[in-house]
């Protein structure tokens, strides 16, 4: 049904349903189905036997015809037997024709998402799962999180995962992996000894971009089927729903038993297909938000979900909870979050909160296209309006990204390379963006996620070799190494919640594309090798995360930490301060960045009385919670680098040290990382 205005929720032409069945409800005994579809004229359910026509013993069950509530616009049926492992489709008659789709609410389907599946969910459980538990921050500021593509994972041989397992769920159970004929950790085993606290996984709910009868292909997956399904191509067998199911708890809780929480990137604002989504199948010109006749497009993938319609809006509310409980997702990063409007998102952050508070929501607050919207600027999710966002809704901080290393794809530079253009920019976001003096468009720093590359765009280290006119992706060059971990120290010694791409802790190259989202996987692939050519750069990350995770403030949620801080610029470096009053932690702490290409005196300050004395526990070679020497005021902060000192009194109080007793770089003792590494690898 085209339509000459753009219609939202408040304007409903039909009737909505409300219930918790939509989909299909399985017992032995029998099973019913539910499709909400109020412009239909007649819906049949078709059962199959096989999930596709090209497989062994392919046939048509049954067809049914389904009744018709107009109260609610649902139709249903009920089938006695047993149908678990039964495929099957609607046929839906409307005044645009008839049409064959999958469930809308599709918990499971065959090969390439032809057919919907009946599973029963509870065969789908791995060992273990009824003791499986989320693994959720005490705040959302604790979070520690690192992106990455499934496929990237493990598909490079260097990952020494089993061949079988490479690019699929599955590698995400392997324990103990190394790089071959080497201890040096990789998947899972690197991930805990870095120290993140959350995997952020690129799209793994079904998408369109691959075949997953021969999962050749490569793609980001942002192409959207069948939300509530997982994605075929990463499971052992996509032939069987009940596989890929199966396989992607296993992750689940393979990643949950090490203490890594997991968190979904959701792309409800498109589908893969307009024309060939089950959504616009169902109900002709309702799903997606529509103009003069014509789909709008903000999402910059020829159309744009309405979000504020009532049917689709309990659809994300619904999908989310269902990705929650039956799969024990710990949070959700949605992409072009702006494309949705904030009463869904709010209504969203309530209904999770039913389940628990602490799950993450966050997402990026912009389109791809504001002309094409279709529903005003002060009804979007972006960063305009995130005063009126739950305080738990988070978003990307791109004024940060920007002001870090410069723009995401060009040979500009950002702070890190010497340019001090962005360096307000920079002052905000290491205030969480919630400073009325520096910049305020957060409510609090959990709304602000801090980071200098995702996905897409250039990889930091790439990003920071185009800004220097490099070419040589392997360099060992001491300066671009150093920009790298100034990036580190302002995205984990900044308010708000840290974020990073995979590798970026070890130079990750994508050979300069910006936008590898179907590139081979000799582009994408994470080259585990580099862990060991770029060793400083990653115990530079692990340090930096340490001292994070020893410092409350660093994490603090609210606006306490932003108003007890004290910036200091000059013009060449940014000092940050903070004080602490959590008992058993260091009393003070104060980051001072240099992006100069000169060294530079630090300026410490604070509105509080400063210590008599201090310890440096980062540098510009190292970092640690544990004192590599002590601070004095002669000292001078080296180019393109970042100094965190602590005060000394508390630390020794914390360690049993003796500031007076320790003469120099050195002196102190540190934890011994070589006796940890062969801890671990036992």
């Amino acid at each position: 049904m085209g339509t000459t205005a753009y219609y939202s929720n408040k304007s409903e032409i039909y009737n909505t349903y409300d219930g918790n069945d939509l989909g299909y409800t399985y017992t032995p005994a029998h099973t019913t189905f539910k499709v909400w579809a109020p412009s239909a004229e007649q819906v049949l359910l078709k059962l199959y036997s096989t999930g596709s026509f090209y497989e062994d013993g392919a046939q048509v069950l049954s067809i049914r015809q389904m009744l018709y509530d107009a109260a609610t616009g649902v139709w249903s049926a009920t089938i006695d037997g047993d149908l678990n492992h039964i495929y099957y489709t609607y046929v839906i008659k409307t005044e645009k024709g008839t049409c064959e789709t999958q469930d809308v609410y599709s918990k499971a389907t065959g090969v390439n998402s032809l057919r919907s599946e009946v599973v029963n969910m509870q065969e789908t459980n791995p060992d273990g799962w009824d003791h499986d538990h989320h693994v959720l921050p005490d705040k959302p500021n604790d979070a520690i999180i690192w992106e990455v593509h499934v496929r990237d994972f493990s598909s490079s041989d260097t990952s020494g995962i089993s061949k079988e397992h490479r690019g699929k769920f599955l590698a995400f159970t392997e324990k103990g992996t190394c790089i071959p004929f080497t201890s040096y950790p990789t998947c899972v085993n690197y991930l805990k000894r870095l120290g993140i606290t959350h995997v952020q996984l690129n799209p793994v709910f079904d998408f369109g971009s691959v075949n997953e009868m021969t999962g050749v292909e490569y793609n980001w997956g942002y192409d959207p089927v069948n939300y509530n399904v997982p994605e075929g191509s990463y499971s052992s067998d996509p032939y069987h729903g009940e596989v890929r199911i199966k396989e992607f708890k296993e992750m689940v809780k393979a990643l949950h038993d090490e203490g890594i929480g997991v968190i979904m990137d959701v792309v409800y604002n498109h589908m893969y297909s307009t024309a060939g989504s089950p959504f616009e199948k169902t109900v002709p010109g309702y799903y997606f938000r529509m103009q003069d006749g014509k789909f709008l497009n903000s999402s910059g993938c020829g159309n744009v979900t309405a979000s504020d319609k009532t049917m689709f809006r309990k659809f994300m509310i619904d999908s989310l909870h269902y990705w929650t409980t039956e799969y024990h997702i710990d949070g959700f990063r949605f992409d072009l979050m702006a494309c949705h409007d904030i009463e869904t998102m709010n209504l969203i952050r309530e209904d999770l909160d039913t389940i628990d508070k602490r799950i993450l929501m966050y997402g990026e607050p912009w389109t791809a296209n504001d002309g094409e919207n279709g529903i005003s600027g002060e009804d979007c999710s972006n960063k305009v309006n995130a005063k009126k966002l739950s305080t738990r809704i988070g978003m990307f901080n791109d004024d940060m990204r920007h002001g870090i290393k410069g723009g995401s794809d060009d040979d500009s530079k950002g702070f890190i390379q010497g340019s001090t253009h962005g360096a307000y920019n920079v002052i905000a976001g290491m205030m969480g963006a919630s400073s009325v003096t520096f910049g305020n468009w957060a409510n609090e720093p959990s709304q602000c996620i801090t980071y200098a590359s995702a996905h897409d765009n250039l990889t930091l280290w790439d990003k920071i070799l185009k800004s220097n006119w490099c070419d040589d992706f392997d360099t060992n060059d001491q300066l671009y190494i150093a920009q790298n971990k100034l990036a580190a120290a302002l995205i984990l010694s900044s308010l708000g919640i840290s974020f990073w791409v995979a590798g970026e802790e070890f130079a990750r190259t994508k050979k300069g594309d910006h936008n590898s989202y179907k590139s081979p996987d000799s582009i994408n692939s994470i080259n585990w090798a580099r862990t060991i050519r770029y060793a400083n750069l990653v115990d530079y990350y692990r340090g930096l995360i340490k001292i994070r995770k020893a410092f409350s403030p660093l994490r603090d949620n609210t606006t306490k930490a932003v108003n007890d801080g004290y910036i200091v610029y000059n013009g060449q470096s940014i000092s940050l301060t903070l004080k602490n009053d959590a008992e058993n932690e260091w009393r003070m702490l104060s980051m001072i960045v240099n992006n100069s290409d000169k060294p530079c005196a630090p300026q410490v300050k604070s509105q509080y009385e400063l210590p008599a004395h201090w310890y440096v526990l980062a540098d510009g070679d190292a970092a640690s919670d544990q004192a590599l020497y002590p601070f004095t005021n002669d000292m001078l902060i080296a180019p393109r680098s970042a100094m965190i000192i602590v005060d000394a009194e508390s630390y020794d109080k914390i360690n049993g040290t003796d500031f007076s007793k320790a003469k120099g770089k050195g002196d102190l003792p540190k934890a011994d990382d070589n006796d940890e590494i062969i801890e671990m690898l036992k």
